[in-house]
């Protein structure tokens, strides 16, 4: 057999010569024209090192943060290295892109530095104790060349046109994206919360101008950078932007977190952990199928990126329902030592909502199960929302006191994260269900009266269940729609998502409409449990009309649903 031409792109030759079925005789030659780019990142990162150590101000910083800063700033070169090492040139490009990007922001921002070092949120670099703003010193400029150097690296890196013979997943474009998005939202709250004035606690947003701007930068390198990546089509720089944008997330924001936990007037917020969570998320991303071959036109397409939309979704569904249960382990409200914490029954009800979401979050993770899962999934994270607005109400509440010395506590934190997460999920799931409809032929689905009754039904039905008081006792009477609380908002979210399943499910293929309408039952559900997990909040108390309305919901949903699956027969063709 001859020798089969050999592709300039090591890691392409291997996938051609796997979609052949001939190996690679001889391993590719380790590629060497990184070695520059690498060598300066490398120099970046001492010049970074040596700037830290020096101190960058004529001020102690809050605690010793250099030796792990010097760790950080080592990842860049040496991740790289490996990549080459490992006959990966793409990845190490990309990941030095990364940084180069990430590194501009970095310095912008830490010009702020040398104009008033008081303002700025870095403990980890300098910890302001009087009235005088400290002085810059010559470390300062050390670090900020530092990561000229850097970008520097990140140039010589740059793609030379590699060929590729992939196009890339919509699913994988869209999923990377959303996760680098999150990761940008935890980068720009506040890092840590403060009682010392003299160390402000700030996000991006409340930071002076040159912080602001190096902190948007930074923060818009995570969804463009991982997009980025993800479109290349190519394994190799895919895989080194993802992970090149993780890294960065971490370099970036883990030294002032760590503030938060070792010293002693700063402690941990929401920002940093909404950021792990998404660097989680996101870094898996980097080892999954890239994209697909090229076709003919006489072939059938096959839209990509459902199964690992399902499967992103089907994750993030799961941090979700993880995090509202921690929420629900942790007092809301964090008050002077030695005063007693009210118990919050509200947030009680985050258990039956969380656990609901998780058990759907674990179909999507079954390949057989996940399309048919995928609606009810939806729907059912309107139930986290209600959850939450219930159980924050009393807490906004104490906190909106001004004479109160009450603050959120930890479990605020987790159960907005529950939220966020559970929104993300949402959009996930929804970009699968759009990719699936292009893929089936919906033109002969027509509306079935029977469903569209029943959707009218339970849409009466779930307006007085989440609009009438679920629970009331002796001068009590908890939230609906009518009472414009906070708890009404998410009574408001759970109305709307259980009145357009049931709409849209008149018009959906019949599993589809099915799980929809299981999976707004589900939500009524979760309503007619505030009794039983509430309910001790006020002596006396019993269900009311919004439970047996919410009762009443559920069950003419179920039927609605059964009614959905036995017409599945009917239309096995558009299924």
């Amino acid at each position: 057999m001859s020798e089969r031409p050999r592709s300039t792109h090591p890691r392409l030759a291997d996938r051609r010569a796997a979609r052949s079925g001939e190996p690679e005789v001889d391993p590719e030659p380790l590629d060497t024209s990184l070695r520059p780019a690498i060598a300066v990142a490398a120099a970046g990162a001492v010049l970074q090192i040596v700037g830290l150590v020096v101190g960058v101000v004529d001020a102690p910083a809050g605690y010793t943060s250099w030796p792990l800063a010097a760790v950080l700033a080592l990842l860049p070169p040496i991740a790289a290295a490996i990549f080459v090492g490992n006959r990966r040139p793409a990845a190490a490009g990309a990941l030095l892109m990364v940084f180069a990007a990430v590194s501009v922001g970095r310095a912008i921002a830490d010009v702020q530095l040398a104009v008033d070092a008081s303002r700025v949120s870095r403990p980890d670099l300098v910890a302001v104790d009087g009235t005088v703003p400290p002085n810059a010193s010559f470390g300062l400029w050390l670090l900020i060349v530092g990561f000229v150097v850097t970008v520097a690296a990140g140039v010589l890196a740059r793609d030379r046109d590699r060929p590729t013979d992939e196009e890339p997943r919509r699913g994988l474009v869209v999923g990377v994206a959303g996760l680098g998005l999150l990761i940008a939202v935890g980068l720009v709250m506040a890092p840590f919360a403060s009682d010392n004035p003299l160390l402000p606690a700030d996000g991006v947003f409340d930071s002076p101008a040159l912080a602001l701007v190096g902190g948007l930068l930074v923060a818009l390198v995570m969804p463009a950078g991982a997009a980025v990546a993800a479109t290349s089509g190519d394994a190799d720089s895919v895989r080194g932007g993802i992970v090149g944008v993780g890294l960065a997330a971490l370099v970036v924001g883990l030294p002032p977190a760590v503030a938060g936990f070792v010293i002693d007037d700063l402690h941990p917020s929401a920002g940093p952990w909404i950021a792990l969570v998404g660097v989680a998320l996101l870094v898996p991303f980097a080892f999954v199928s890239v994209g697909r071959r090229e076709q003919s036109l006489d072939e059938d397409v096959d839209l990509p990126g459902r199964g690992n939309l399902h499967i992103g979704a089907g994750v993030v569904g799961l941090v979700a329902a993880a995090s509202g249960l921690v929420a629900v382990a942790l007092p809301l409200l964090s008050l002077p030592e030695g005063a007693a914490v009210p118990e919050n029954y509200a947030i009680r009800l985050l258990t039956p909502a969380s656990v609901l979401v998780g058990v759907l979050a674990v179909g999507l993770l079954v390949p057989a199960w996940a399309a048919l899962v995928r609606p009810a999934f939806t729907v059912a994270c309107a139930g986290i929302a209600l959850a939450v607005a219930s159980g924050f109400d009393n807490v906004l509440s104490a906190t909106g006191v001004i004479t109160s010395k009450a603050t959120p506590g930890a479990g605020v934190w987790f159960g907005a994260l529950a939220v966020l997460l559970a929104l993300v999920a949402v959009i996930i799931a929804t970009l699968a269900g759009a990719l699936e409809r292009e893929d089936v032929d919906l033109s002969e689905l027509a509306a079935r009266p029977v469903l569209g009754w029943i959707a009218g039904v339970a849409s009466l039905l779930a307006i007085g269940a989440f609009g009438f008081p679920a629970v009331t006792g002796p001068e009590y009477e908890s939230a609906g729609l009518w009472t414009f609380r906070i708890a009404s908002t998410g009574a408001v979210v759970a109305v709307l998502a259980v009145i357009a399943a049931a709409a849209l499910a008149a018009r959906s293929r019949p599993s589809r409409g099915a799980a929809l309408l299981f999976g707004a039952a589900g939500v009524a559900v979760v309503r007619a449990l505030e009794f039983v997990f509430t309910g001790a909040r006020a002596a006396g108390s019993a269900p009311s009309l919004g439970t047996w309305l919410a009762v009443a919901c559920a069950l003419v949903l179920v039927v609605g649903g059964v009614l959905a699956v036995s017409a599945k027969g009917e239309s096995a063709g558009l299924d």
